[in-house]
């Protein structure tokens, strides 16, 4: 009988991991396959409703800082984000009650300052005529400040009006040529350069009165700061349903930092801080109050290398 041969077998493999006889990845695969799967179906569900919930949040605190004090959020949870939604409804509740409360007692003070103003500029007529030579300065210096009373007392009702009644204010079409044209023929001087480049035909959704309003102080602060640097431009443009109102000056501009300050009440940039060339500071809180009662944004920037813009945006009238 033969003795049996003695030897020594060598098997090469590219890789043991693919190689079936040391390691089939296959059944693993498998089942990785099936767990992403029911972590898919399991988690997936859950995961988008939290993002929607998030994105409800982000989205009403944002319009709330905004000054849209009617948003409420409805998000049926029981979980930390609904009374987190829940919270929040109470407080843009509780800002809106004093908010309004705050706007019916401004435009309720000036209503009641019209009777008394209006009869202190009647007797001051009747002191005019009365007063001696000699008396008639001082008595045309009290005219002057009873008229800057008057003044701020208008713009104060016209301010808290638009506020108020900001959801209710009637919009119609208004051909916005013709609304420059009478804010120029008001504002205008010879002394001041105004360049305006409207088509005839183009029309916004507004209320006339707060256009008009919205446009002249627009136009008087162009005037008041940059009426001697260069001409002022008013242009407009259309594109996608919005129209855009744009007043362009070569003036010194604003700081970066005021640039969205001086949109609030009261609020005066340190170049206009004297009332003799500044006024009183509600001249762009009005614009921004107004605009935003017909439906519009209204914003500045500066230009460059000077100058200041302001934009509104207004939207177009539907066919």
């Amino acid at each position: 009988m033969a003795k049996p041969l003695h030897g020594t077998l060598v098997w090469t493999f590219p890789s043991l991991w693919t190689n079936p006889f040391f390691f089939d990845y296959k059944p693993w695969l498998a089942v990785v396959v099936a767990v992403i799967l029911v972590s898919i179906i399991c988690w997936l569900p859950l995961i988008r409703g939290l993002t929607r919930s998030i994105s409800q949040l982000t989205a009403a605190t944002g319009a709330i800082a905004e000054g849209q004090l009617e948003t409420r959020l409805s998000l049926n949870r029981r979980d930390e984000l609904g009374r987190l939604s829940e919270a929040i409804n109470r407080m843009a509740e509780r800002l809106s009650g004093f908010v309004h409360g705050q706007r019916r007692f401004l435009s309720d003070v000036a209503h009641e300052l019209c009777s008394p103003l209006a009869r202190l500029q009647v007797s001051l007529g009747i002191l005019d005529q009365r007063a001696q030579n000699n008396q008639k300065e001082y008595v045309e210096g009290v005219q002057e400040e009873v008229a800057h009373m008057s003044g701020l007392i208008n713009e104060l009702l016209l301010f808290s009006r638009a506020q108020m009644n900001a959801s209710a204010t009637p919009l119609t079409r208004v051909n916005l040529a013709d609304a420059v044209r009478r804010v120029l023929a008001r504002e205008a001087s010879d002394k001041t350069l105004i360049e305006t480049h409207i088509e005839e035909r183009t029309e916004v959704m507004a209320h006339p009165e707060y256009l008009f309003r919205s446009l002249a102080n627009v136009v008087r602060n162009a005037i008041r700061y940059a009426g001697e640097s260069g001409p002022i431009v008013v242009s407009a443009s259309e594109k996608d349903g919005v129209v855009s109102i744009t007043v362009a000056d070569n003036g010194p501009g604003i700081p970066e930092a005021e640039l969205e300050g001086v949109f609030k009440p009261f609020y005066r940039p340190e170049l206009a801080r004297q009332r003799e060339t500044g006024g009183v500071g509600l001249g762009l809180a009005i614009v921004r109050t107004c605009i935003g009662a017909c439906g519009g944004i209204v914003k500045c920037r500066n230009r460059s290398p000077k100058g200041l813009e302001v934009e509104i945006r207004l939207p177009t009238p539907k066919p």
